[in-house]
């Protein structure tokens, strides 16, 4: 009997898991359809330096906007209950607010003081840029909200918006020859457009709970009950994104902007099922862990992790096969003859990206079980790892692929290095959990 109740449970688990997976994935597919429908015309209505332009700010919006909130979003999915959930969300939209007044003068410090490439990128970007980190932010931590509210299809309805909005906006400005100013534009109507509905959604779903006043006593005493998410996962997040993001920087500090655009397409185009269909699995595998341990069932949680990690790690053969086989013939056939380049980077980089694709979604388990300084330990290692190799290029002569090839070796060794440690938290913190 007790075995075909655990049997029951787990087919529960998997369907209300898969039915969190499938509605976000059908919005975030959809939007990755309409991203992917866009690039050829794309990439023949701008060029691979104004492309490669953008992909530098890009690097850095990715890193300034992982931790616009100082993390706060994550702690909305663990909060106590709901009213406590409303001080949260409230510290976390200031924090947003601040960090994207300073990002501005950063930007502008950066720029000119020639680091990271950024140089080449208009004296005005800083001032498009607090309104595109504003819109991001305030995206993100209503996407969280909703998360913990499980409005699933107003994410994937968001995604969609989002998606559509940076395609419509790139190919009409695009015609209009804008260059690098339409592309920027492009980014500042897509973190706009998606954010207004979901906020809407959110504030009406947790109406009922909302605190009459909130004393500012309240928003210290819950800044500090979870200050791991800004002493820990916020510098974690900031080692994370530099080791992600930084390669295109140095690629173009190596060998110019030019490969810096073939290098940031052939990564963009690889990363498609992980921006997309990775974020949703990561989106519910967050949604559903948090939910099992507010209702302090960590063998659901248990449960979920494993059931994901032998998922992911099937799915992604797919991509990683086209990868290294079709791809690299198929890139200068859809894209034009300018793009062959960025084909023959593809079969390099697609064993990272698949290890990517398995280990980033499930690595939000370390913040959910409060874990943060095991993370900020892993991250610190793999950017160390990114700038030896770095240095090391710096010092011998080599190709673009050879690097290429440098920097998926260290990185899958991290990866690597990363499953081990999750493996181990997922072990240990749970099984405590049920003793």
């Amino acid at each position: 009997m007790k075995r075909l109740q655990s049997l029951l449970n787990t087919i529960n688990l998997k369907n209300s898991l898969y039915r969190s997976i499938v509605t976000l994935s059908g919005g975030t597919v959809l939007a990755q359809l309409i991203g992917i429908c866009a690039l050829p015309f794309v990439t023949r209505l701008y060029t691979p330096s104004e492309i490669g332009s953008v992909s530098i700010f890009m690097s850095f919006f990715g890193f300034w906007v992982v931790s616009i909130a100082f993390r706060y979003e994550n702690a909305l999915l663990i909060a106590t209950d709901n009213t406590e959930s409303h001080i949260i969300y409230c510290l976390a939209i200031v924090f947003v607010l601040l960090m994207s007044l300073v990002g501005m003068p950063i930007l502008w410090v950066l720029q000119q003081n020639n680091l990271f490439e950024l140089q080449i990128l208009p004296v005005w970007t800083p001032v498009v840029a607090f309104a595109i980190f504003l819109g991001y932010g305030l995206f993100m931590v209503n996407k969280a909200w909703a998360l913990r509210a499980g409005l699933v299809s107003k994410i994937s309805q968001a995604s969609i918006i989002r998606a559509g909005a940076i395609a419509g906006t790139k190919l009409g400005l695009g015609v209009l020859g804008w260059g690098i100013i339409g592309l920027l534009v492009a980014e500042l109507v897509g973190a706009i457009s998606s954010t207004y509905k979901l906020a809407t959604a959110t504030k009406k779903h947790f109406e009922q709970s909302k605190p009459q006043s909130i004393k500012l006593a309240q928003f210290k005493q819950t800044a500090l009950k979870y200050k791991k998410f800004l002493l820990l996962d916020t510098p974690s997040a900031w080692m994370d994104a530099l080791a992600m993001l930084l390669p295109l920087p140095m690629v173009a500090s190596l060998y110019g902007v030019e490969a810096a655009g073939w290098f940031g397409m052939a990564r963009m185009v690889l990363s498609l099922p992980n921006a997309q269909i990775g974020v949703a699995v990561s989106n519910a595998f967050q949604m559903e862990l948090a939910r099992s341990l507010r209702e302090n069932e960590p063998q659901r949680a248990r449960t979920i992790f494993y059931i994901l990690l032998k998922k992911l790690s099937i799915i992604g053969m797919i991509p990683l096969i086209l990868s290294i086989f079709v791809l690299p013939w198929a890139f200068p056939i859809i894209f034009g003859n300018s793009w062959e380049s960025a084909g023959l980077i593809i079969p390099i980089i697609a064993p990272w990206v698949y290890a990517a694709f398995i280990i980033s979604p499930l690595s939000i388990v370390l913040a959910i079980l409060q874990a943060q300084e095991w993370k900020l330990f892993y991250d610190t290692a793999a950017f160390g790892l990114l700038v030896g190799t770095y240095y090391w290029a710096t010092q011998i002569t080599l190709t673009l692929e050879e690097y290429c090839m440098l920097m998926t070796a260290s990185q899958l060794i991290g990866y690597f290095v990363y499953a081990l440690l999750l493996y181990y938290l997922v072990e240990s913190r749970l099984t405590e959990k049920l003793d």
